[in-house]
């Protein structure tokens, strides 16, 4: 099963806001890299894809381990991430 939430991501880096749906069932290093692509090309390149970049949690600023998955951390529908 392929369950999908749709999470709010900011990136400060280049001031925008993206609603991104992601799914439960991957690891955060996927998504982490999955949600840079994607807002690479939203913002027309103007993002650069760094290792160094990483998700944080907005509310309870927890960051994520990119070996964890995401059904396993308290990343849920409407959940606000920060990518830096």
């Amino acid at each position: 099963m392929n369950e999908k939430i749709l999470i709010y991501v900011y990136v400060p880096l280049i001031g925008q806001k993206y609603n991104i749906f992601v799914p439960i069932n991957r690891k955060i290093g996927t998504i982490k890299n999955y949600i840079e692509k994607t807002v690479n090309e939203l913002s027309d390149g103007n993002l650069k894809i760094s290792a160094n970049l990483l998700l944080r949690n907005k509310i309870t600023n927890v960051i994520y381990d990119l070996n964890s998955y995401v059904k396993d951390t308290d990343i849920r529908n409407g959940s606000k991430l920060l990518l830096l």
